[in-house]
């Protein structure tokens, strides 16, 4: 076999062993899998989304009827290996601080214990807090429901910008 022939055969089969890209209908909206009534996530465990439930609506009031949860499973089911890890030992440090302080992970922790813990996190903002508050909030800010909240009433705008020349 000729050099150039095996450079041929090795893109080829470098090709073909590529995922071909998910196609999605126009009308496709992908919230509505995240509001499916049997679903279940692929990255957390139960008890890690559980725990994260809790957690975001602390954080950001709204949260768990956001389902930033859901919308979090997905996105980290798919990000860097070194992220996930980040994001789950914040987690787990949560319920390890709960763990010491209550006595019950931070998801049977009563709300009372849950707000202490919380306001003793962010005060000054530990890294695993930090961490977990810059996710949930991306991903409530995301949502319908936080860009409502910011102003957004779902039409598109028209017309001129001043200053901009496109």
């Amino acid at each position: 076999m000729k050099r150039r022939d095996l450079f041929k055969t090795a893109a080829a089969l470098a090709a073909g062993a590529t995922a071909a890209a998910r196609q999605f209908p126009p009308d496709y909206d992908a919230s509505k899998d995240l509001a499916r009534a049997d679903w279940q996530p692929v990255f957390f465990d139960d008890h890690q989304n559980s725990t994260l439930i809790a957690f975001a609506d602390l954080v950001v009031p709204g949260a768990r009827e956001a389902l930033v949860n859901r919308f979090l499973d997905r996105i980290l089911a798919v990000e860097t290996r070194d992220a996930q890890q980040d994001f789950l030992n914040a987690l787990a440090f949560v319920d390890g601080e709960s763990l010491d302080r209550s006595r019950a992970p931070f998801v049977d922790a009563p709300p009372d214990r849950q707000t202490e813990l919380l306001s003793h996190l962010s005060h000054p903002a530990h890294r695993h807090f930090l961490t977990l508050k810059d996710w949930i909030a991306r991903a409530y800010y995301s949502s319908e429901a936080g860009q409502r909240e910011l102003g957004d009433d779902g039409t598109p705008p028209h017309g001129v910008f001043p200053g901009c020349g496109h």
